[in-house]
């Protein structure tokens, strides 16, 4: 009784304060930016221009620097903070410092990926959740993994998932509008609920701690230069989604099946997937960067930056509604799972056959001009 009392109590606290959190996030996210932007020089955090790189100057890398501590401030100032949500702040924090240090210094691949390995087993061991049941994703019933193998396969999830949208941030604006579409449909789960107020105060925190350095990304509304997100902020958005998608899909306050989650990440997910099976067919090292990216492939084929973020973007809404859509109406498990492997083996054909079908589509293109004439 105790502890349902103290519960109680914490959340109408947390929906008290609401605004507090959002709106310090949001403020705390701005100024830290503005702050860490001056300091990047010294600090060694700034992006120049190579050969995968072609952006003009040097640019600082404090985006992601900037939003976590807009988000953590805020939390640790006006949300009720449990031991889940303090546990996940730590790691995160962990994690975000070590892409600041990768960001300075480069560091080698496979000791950022120990440290995701070390960072993920601490929050799920600690926290105790993890991905038990994966939902009736064959028709024949849950696909339930034990303790031992759910937990792995959450810790190989949390290193999926950072690397996903670690990939993603590749053309201005990208990494953040496709966070945005994944945290606000979360967002919208969460609310819905009433079950997950510190889970919904945590997405909307860092959602809004996104919309300064989307700004400047973008340069929109903010004179003060471009900014980039860097290792410490994608790792920090890829470990909080999978970290909050593992907490809207388990035990009996889950908000929503397993399957959705597929289709509230489809965009990275599929792009991180393919690039590995690509890379898997040449006999190449997983871990290299390359531009082979479904960013990458829009501007080889004549789009420009800003297109390419709007069409990207829009599919990635387009696939989420249809996840939200299915989990609202309760169309099977197995049909949505079956309908995302369609979708994801259709992808993969475009992007191996891309420049075929772009000649076609430029043929058609120009006989259809012709015919007008």
């Amino acid at each position: 009784m105790k502890l349902h009392v103290v519960w109680l109590t914490s959340t109408e606290a947390a929906v008290a304060n609401f605004s507090f959190v959002w709106l310090v996030s949001a403020l705390l996210a701005m100024f830290s930016l503005s702050a860490f932007r001056s300091l990047a020089p010294n600090l060694g955090l700034l992006d120049t221009p190579n050969e995968r790189k072609v952006h003009a100057g040097q640019i600082p890398l404090v985006g992601g620097l900037s939003a976590y501590l807009g988000c953590a401030v805020a939390l640790f100032l006006f949300a009720p903070i449990g031991p889940e949500l303090f546990l996940f702040l730590l790691c995160s924090g962990v994690l975000v410092g070590v892409g600041v240090l990768d960001d300075a210094w480069d560091l080698p691949a496979m000791f950022r990926l120990g440290v995701q390995v070390s960072v993920g087993a601490v929050l799920v061991l600690g926290s105790g959740q993890y991905l038990a049941d994966l939902g009736d994703l064959v028709g024949m019933g849950p696909v339930l993994l034990g303790t031992t193998m759910g937990v792995l396969v959450s810790i190989a999830a949390v290193i999926g998932a950072t690397n996903a949208f670690n990939m993603v941030d590749g053309i201005d604006g990208l990494l953040g509008s496709l966070s945005l579409v994944t945290l606000l449909a979360l967002a919208y789960l969460f609310s819905a609920s009433g079950a997950h107020t510190q889970e919904l105060l945590l997405t909307i925190g860092i959602a809004v701690a996104l919309i300064p350095y989307l700004l400047a990304n973008l340069q929109v509304l903010d004179r003060g230069g471009k900014v980039f997100f860097g290792d410490a902020g994608s790792m920090f958005i890829g470990f909080a989604v999978v970290w909050l998608l593992i907490c809207a899909t388990q035990g009996e306050q889950a908000v929503m099946r397993p399957v959705t989650a597929l289709w509230i990440i489809a965009v990275p997910l599929m792009d991180m997937v393919a690039i590995m099976i690509r890379r898997a067919r040449k006999g190449q090292s997983m871990m290299l960067p390359d531009k082979e990216h479904l960013h990458h492939i829009f501007l080889r084929a004549g789009f420009t930056q800003r297109q390419t973020l709007l069409v990207i973007t829009f599919v990635a809404v387009l696939m989420a509604a249809f996840g939200l859509i299915g989990e609202a109406l309760g169309v099977a498990e197995w049909v949505m799972f079956a309908v995302f492997l369609a979708v994801f083996a259709a992808y993969d054909w475009s992007l191996q056959h891309v420049w075929r079908l772009l000649r076609l589509f430029r043929y058609d293109l120009v006989r259809s001009a012709r015919r007008l004439r």
